[in-house]
Formats: structure tokens, C-alpha cells, sequence
């Protein structure tokens, strides 16, 4: 995979242990002397909270994400905002709860020396993950656009921890000839096979494949390794075997959980966000309705009425003539940023309309067009819709506004992805991204 578990594992232990290398190191520069156990371990106690805190803050920033590790300027953005959110809360807990550490200096010098220490172990780790000799050699036995991809994204960009030496394309070979061209690969220090198990020409393959198991190959499954690099699944493997196969899993005991939740959070979410919403709807009442209301589709195709302020000149209601003529005016772009535009819906959360997370409801004109061009649209209703979701911090390429079938069949293949994999780690993870976008006023 382009980064796996074991180099997220890498880096969070790492950062652990710089952040308390760092305030050993504080200790040092202040008292000009070599930290004794005894001493270190004083000013380590009150520091524990601060270097899980840190962490936490380093994950909701992205800086686990792989896509964060590959770009440079990104992460040194990253870890510039992370930061100096950890100021903060560095001095919030050392300054205002009873957190006590004397002098109040070795707090300062620990920031600094963290900072840079954080950013030299980051970009060396991500230097020594990216080298030309930890990749590890491989041959990929899979057909169509998705194993395209899936080759060029691991050779061609630079990012890759895995490098194919070869493709195998069964629709250009026999079942006997694939064993021969994975031996050839072998000879060339092929150690790791991709192959989709479920094309019928690999299947036939299987049995003379086994031996190179045996004698240390190690062999992966297209569908798993495409979802660990890509965050999503390949869509042109979705057919009716694999909705009834990966789908309806019973999550019982999760759904009721995360209703109660939803429904927990939604009540203090009102309370906090009623002053807020009272006030923009006061100022957009002097240019019309403050408030608009849309038809959504929702869980089994119910439709439902969607609550948001008014951000346009009008609610154009996904009228092609309406949409030329409608802007975005200039409150309405600040509410955009702040979100503030979306707190109604924390109504349609609490009346069942929606779930704090899950795939975005479209409009039912919308999704009717969706449902006749894309293959298997409609699973993304078997869930409740939500005010955030799998796709909307993974597409940064999703459609806005009109219909848009190529982009949303992108987006799809991130919501089956949740569909597939939907669990309480999933639903923190991306409330946490969520944060950090509203964090950093990108709303749009």
C-alpha cells in the first residue's frame, strides 16, 4: 500500500517520543545541566496530557493521512496550524486548570524545541517511507480502468511504497499463461501479487499459484489493496454479488449507539447554535426569507425536507434558469465559511432526517438522473444521509450543484467504501477531518 498501518504506528510512537524528548530537552537548555530521572519524571506527569493532546491534535490536522505525507509544502502547513493549536492548549491546561510546572519557562522552551524537533523526525521519516530501496517489488494480475489506475498510481507518482515491475492483464492471457508470467516477474524480484480473485481467468489460475505462496510470495487481494490505497472501492468490481455480499451486515448494536448519539449531540449543538442561527436569520430577513427548505432524498428513498439559512439571492431549488440568475451574496459567503448556514439541520438530526455523519442527501431530481446513469446509485440510501461524510473529505473533486454523472460516480465509490467499512473508528475519524475543515473556514 502506498503508506500502511505499521508506518502510521511508526509515526505517532515517534511523535510520542519526540514530544518528550523535547521537554527532556527543555529541561537541559533551563538548567544548563544534564536532567536527572528523578527530575524528569517530576515534570513528566503534568506532561502526559499535553503530548496525548498533541497527538490528537496532529491526527484532526491530517497529519496521519497519507495524502498529507506525500506532498512537503502541505505538511509543513499542517504541522504549522497543529502547532500552534497545541500552544494553546499547552497554555490553557498549564495556566488555567491546576496543572502546575515551575518555572513557567521550561513550558515555553518545550514549545519551541517541539516544534522544531516535530518537523525534522516528520520530514525524515517521510523521506526514509519514500527511498527508491523500501519499496517493495510486485507484479499486479487485474483487468480494466481500475487496475490502470491502481499500476499508475503506484509507479508513476513518485509515492508509492510498492512498485509494480508488471501488469497481467487475464483478458489478454490464459489461465496457464499466468503462472508463467508471475515466475518471469519473480526472476526480476517480484515478492508481493496483486490479483483479483474474482475474475473467472484468475480463478482458473489459482491452483499453479499456490505453490509461490508456499516459497514466501506474498499474495494480496486487488479489491483490498485498491481500497488501502484509494480510500474507496473500485467501482466497476460493484455488481449485485458484491451489495449483497458487503453490504447488509447486521450493525444493530452501532445504529442505536450512533442514534443516541446523533441525538445527544444535536440537543447540545441547538442550544449552543440558536444564538447564532436568531441573529443571521435577523440580518437575512431584510432581503427575504431567512430561512429555505429543500426536498432531499434520504434512508430508503424517503424524501424529507432539508433546513438551512439562506445563503443566495434566492433558493433556486435546482432550477437550471433559476441557478444562471442566483450568487452567493456576501453574508451568505461568511455564513458558508463558518458553517453557520447548516446549523438548522441539526433539527433534521434530531428528528431522524439525518445522522452527524454519512453519505450527502441529494435532491430527488438529481438523484433520479443519478439512478438511471450510474449502476447501483441507489445503495447509498440503505443509511441515513448526514451533515458530513466519507466522500466529502476524500472527493475534493465532487460536484457541486447540477448533475454531474462522471464525478459522481467518484463519489460513489467513497460512499460505498463507508457503506462497506462503516464503524465507530470510521465515524470519529471523519468527524475529526470535519473539525478541521470547519477549523480552518473552508467551507464553500
Amino acid at each position: 500500500m502506498v503508506f500502511t498501518r505499521r508506518e502510521t504506528a511508526i509515526l505517532a510512537i515517534g511523535d510520542f517520543l519526540i514530544l518528550a524528548a523535547s521537554l527532556w530537552a527543555a529541561l537541559l537548555i533551563r538548567n544548563l545541566a544534564l536532567p536527572g530521572w528523578g527530575y524528569f519524571a517530576q515534570n513528566l506527569v503534568p506532561f502526559i496530557p499535553v503530548f496525548l493532546l498533541s497527538i490528537a491534535v496532529f491526527y484532526i490536522a491530517g497529519l496521519y493521512e497519507k495524502q498529507t505525507r506525500l506532498v512537503r509544502r502541505v505538511m509543513g502547513e499542517r504541522i504549522a496550524y497543529a502547532q500552534v493549536a497545541n500552544v494553546i492548549i499547552a497554555a490553557l491546561l498549564f495556566f488555567v486548570l491546576p496543572l502546575t510546572i515551575a518555572p513557567k519557562t521550561i513550558l515555553a522552551i518545550y514549545l519551541v524545541v517541539s516544534v522544531i524537533a516535530v518537523t525534522v523526525w516528520r520530514f525524515f521519516r517521510v523521506k526514509r517511507e519514500l527511498a527508491k530501496d523500501s519499496w517493495t517489488e510486485a507484479v499486479l494480475i487485474a483487468r480494466g480502468d481500475a487496475a490502470r489506475e491502481l499500476f499508475e498510481e503506484a509507479n508513476e507518482n513518485g509515492r508509492s511504497l510498492v512498485h509494480f515491475g508488471a501488469i497481467i492483464d487475464p483478458s489478454e492471457s490464459s489461465a496457464k499463461a499466468i503462472p508463467a508470467a508471475l515466475e518471469v516477474a519473480r526472476d526480476k524480484g517480484a515478492r508481493l501479487v496483486v490479483l483479483d480473485t474474482r475474475d473467472p481467468v484468475v480463478v482458473k489460475a489459482l491452483p499453479e499459484l499456490y505453490g509461490a505462496m508456499l516459497e514466501g510470495v506474498v499474495f494480496a487481494e486487488f479489491e483490498n489493496f485498491y481500497e488501502g490505497v484509494f480510500d474507496r472501492v473500485p467501482l466497476e468490481h460493484v455488481d449485485h454479488a458484491w451489495l449483497l455480499e458487503r453490504l447488509p451486515r447486521s450493525h444493530s448494536a452501532y445504529q442505536v449507539a450512533k442514534r443516541a448519539f446523533d441525538i445527544l449531540l444535536a440537543i447540545v449543538g441547538l442550544i449552543i447554535a440558536i444564538p447564532f442561527v436568531l441573529v443571521a436569520a435577523i440580518l437575512l430577513s431584510f432581503s427575504g426569507a431567512p430561512f429555505i427548505r429543500n426536498e432531499r432524498v434520504g434512508k430508503n428513498e424517503r424524501t424529507f425536507t432539508l433546513y438551512k439559512l439562506r445563503t443566495m439571492l434566492l433558493n433556486d431549488r435546482g432550477d437550471p434558469e433559476l441557478r444562471a440568475k442566483n450568487r452567493v451574496t456576501a453574508l451568505g459567503s461568511f455564513l458558508r465559511k463558518t458553517r453557520i448556514d447548516e446549523l438548522p439541520q441539526l433539527w433534521n438530526i434530531l428528528i431522524g432526517d439525518l445522522s452527524f455523519i454519512g453519505p450527502r442527501p441529494e435532491l430527488p431530481s438529481i438523484a433520479a438522473i443519478y439512478e438511471k446513469e450510474i449502476p447501483y446509485y441507489r445503495a447509498r440510501h440503505l443509511i441515513a444521509p448526514g451533515l458530513s461524510g466519507w466522500a466529502q473529505i476524500r472527493d475534493y473533486d465532487a460536484p457541486k450543484g447540477g448533475a454531474d454523472v462522471e464525478r459522481t460516480k467518484t463519489k460513489l465509490s467513497y460512499d460505498l467504501f463507508y457503506l462497506k467499512h462503516r464503524s465507530f473508528g470510521l465515524d470519529l475519524s471523519i468527524a475529526a477531518k470535519t473539525l478541521r475543515a470547519l477549523a480552518s473556514f473552508s467551507g464553500k
